[in-house]
């Protein structure tokens, strides 16, 4: 019984289907079943891109490395990376950890506010150097500046430190144990996989991975991903930008509401990807859109939950 209001989530898809033309999915779990799943303009098993929510699974995998002893999330980034320490101009690299990196507080600028910065990294025949290279902005741990290049340079950090390449790792430690085939995760002009974005996945797909997060890692009886990390990943680290998502609080690259919306996190990206967690309602929602500049879809997920939340408030009376 998963206590959905398939009426009202029968409204929303009609809603959905009529008013916003560039969403691509809407899927519903209720207590690790799913409840809803509508499909608009694609099909069910076509692998879309996860843009932004890529980051989020690479914070999933790095919880598995520091659970392992490889990595801490107060070690500097330049330890024991002599490529890395070689090509840094500016000293306070020195003092950007993997916390400032999954927190977005490195003092590195923002694509999202330097469209001429974007070209010059994303467009770079090595964006790894072209990141190291850069004058920090800000003092490590002082600001949040939302960087592509920050983590593109995590999962770089990463790969370098379990000696096997992101994609190869994130295979092995996350999505076959979620029962997920290699997908397209593209690459920059070094081959290095983009950390920042591109990894495709089914809308199915990106509902296990909610569900392996409000699971606490666990999936089918076993631990894939620590539950300690998970909780510390979802914890509020940093404030971020608003304007991006209407998110205003940051973890460990995943995002939290505000204090009037339903308590929950998100994995989100460009062009309206989301996977939505809302542990108190046992509830992951996902929706995928167009990627394109398109109005932002995530209010439909937002009332969703405040619908299910007021739901269960009037049973409790």
């Amino acid at each position: 019984m998963n206590d959905l209001d398939q009426t009202w989530l029968e409204r929303a898809a009609v809603v959905v289907s009529e008013r916003l033309p560039d969403v691509t999915s809407l899927l519903v779990s209720r207590r690790g079943h799913l409840a809803f799943e509508r499909y608009f303009g694609i099909r069910k098993d076509e692998p879309q891109d996860t843009q932004s929510v890529t980051k989020s699974l690479v914070s999933l995998v790095l919880g598995v490395a520091v659970e392992r002893g490889v990595l801490s999330v107060d070690q500097p980034i330049l330890q024991n990376w002599s490529y890395a320490a070689s090509v840094v101009n500016d000293p306070r690299w020195h003092q950007v950890t993997v916390g400032h990196l999954l927190t977005m507080t490195s003092g590195l600028p923002s694509e999202m506010t330097d469209p001429v910065y974007d070209d010059a990294w994303f467009l770079n025949a090595d964006p790894l150097q072209f990141t190291l290279e850069q004058t920090l902005q800000s003092e490590p741990g002082e600001a949040f500046h939302y960087s592509n290049a920050g983590t593109h340079l995590l999962g770089a950090l990463l790969a370098h430190t379990v000696k096997q390449s992101l994609d190869d790792f994130a295979q092995q430690v996350l999505l076959t144990p979620l029962g997920i085939p290699r997908r397209p995760w593209g690459k920059d002009a070094q081959g290095r996989v983009w950390g920042s974005g591109t990894l495709h996945l089914t809308p199915r797909e990106m509902l296990r991975i909610g569900q392996l997060v409000l699971q606490e890692g666990s999936w089918q009886g076993k631990s894939v991903l620590p539950a300690a990390w998970i909780s510390q990943m979802t914890c509020l680290r940093s404030e971020g930008y608003t304007f991006m998502e209407g998110l205003p609080g940051y973890g460990w690259l995943w995002w939290l509401p505000g204090p009037d919306e339903t308590p929950g996190f998100y994995a989100t990206g460009y062009g309206g990807q989301y996977i939505a967690v809302f542990p108190a309602l046992d509830l992951v929602v996902v929706m995928t859109g167009q990627v394109s500049d398109h109005p932002n879809h995530r209010h439909v997920i937002a009332e969703l939950a405040r619908h299910m939340s007021a739901s269960e408030a009037a049973q409790l009376k």
